[in-house]
C-alpha cells in the first residue's frame, strides 16, 4: 500500500491507523465488468490493487472516448473527472480486478485530533489532481493537432519522454488509441504503416522506436 500515491509519505502504521478509520471495502471484477460508474457526486476514491482497467466517456448519442488507463496502485473515482451535463464516466476492467474502494466523505471529513498522517493524505490528494488536470491537458494538446500524423508523434514523443527512450512500449491497444486520439482506427492502421516508410519510426506490436532525424 506504501506505493500507492495517495499514501505517500505516510507510514505503515499511519496507513494501518488510516485503513482502520475509512473501513474501505475490497472487490473483484472480471474482464469487460464495470467496476464504477461516476456520480455527480463526490463519492468513491478507489484504488487498483492488482489487474488493469480503463476509464471512458460516453455522451449523449452512445459516443466512446477512452480517457485513462490505469494499472495496479492507480487511483481514480469522481474526484478526478465528475460527469457533466448528458456525458457518463465509467470505468471498466481490461482483465481480472481488485479495487479498494473508499469513502470519499472519510477523506474529506474533518479528523477530530487533526492527525498529520491524515493532513499528509489531503495534500497527497490535490498533488494527485494536480497532475491528473496537467496529464489532461498534455491530451488536449495532443488531439488538437491538425494531421493525423501529428498526432500520433505528439502521443509517441510523450510516452518516449516518459520512457527516457526512443525505444517504448504503448500501454494501450490499437484501438483503444485510436479512441483515445479521437480518430478513426483504420485511418490511423495506415497512417502508421506511413510514418514507417517515411522512417519516422520503427513499429514492432506495441513496441515503437523513434529514429533520431525522422
Amino acid at each position: 500500500m506504501e506505493k500507492v500515491e495517495l499514501f505517500q509519505g505516510i507510514d505503515r502504521s499511519s496507513i494501518e491507523a488510516i485503513m482502520n478509520c475509512f473501513k474501505p471495502e475490497t472487490r473483484s471484477f472480471k474482464k469487460g465488468d464495470t467496476i464504477i460508474v461516476y456520480s455527480s457526486e463526490l463519492e468513491h476514491l478507489c484504488v487498483l490493487l492488482s489487474g488493469r482497467a480503463h476509464l471512458y466517456c460516453m455522451d449523449s448519442e452512445g459516443e466512446y472516448t477512452l480517457l485513462e488507463n490505469y494499472g495496479p496502485d492507480d487511483i481514480f473515482g469522481e474526484v478526478f473527472a465528475m460527469p457533466h451535463g448528458a456525458l457518463g464516466y465509467a470505468v471498466e476492467a481490461d482483465c481480472d480486478c481488485s479495487v479498494m474502494f473508499i469513502r470519499f466523505s472519510c477523506i474529506y471529513g474533518r479528523c477530530p485530533r487533526a492527525c498529520a498522517h491524515h493532513t499528509r493524505l489531503t495534500r497527497n490528494l490535490f498533488e494527485l489532481s494536480a497532475r491528473k488536470a496537467q496529464t489532461l491537458a498534455v491530451r488536449i494538446s495532443m488531439i488538437s493537432k491538425k494531421s493525423l500524423r501529428k498526432k500520433l508523434m505528439a502521443y509517441f514523443s510523450y510516452l518516449s519522454e516518459e520512457a527516457g527512450s526512443p525505444s517504448f512500449e504503448t500501454p494501450m491497444s490499437l484501438s483503444q488509441l485510436a479512441s483515445y486520439l479521437c480518430v478513426d482506427r483504420t485511418g490511423m492502421m495506415r497512417e502508421l504503416k506511413n510514418m514507417c516508410a517515411d522512417g519516422l519510426i520503427r513499429r514492432s506490436g506495441r513496441k515503437i522506436t523513434l529514429i533520431k532525424g525522422g
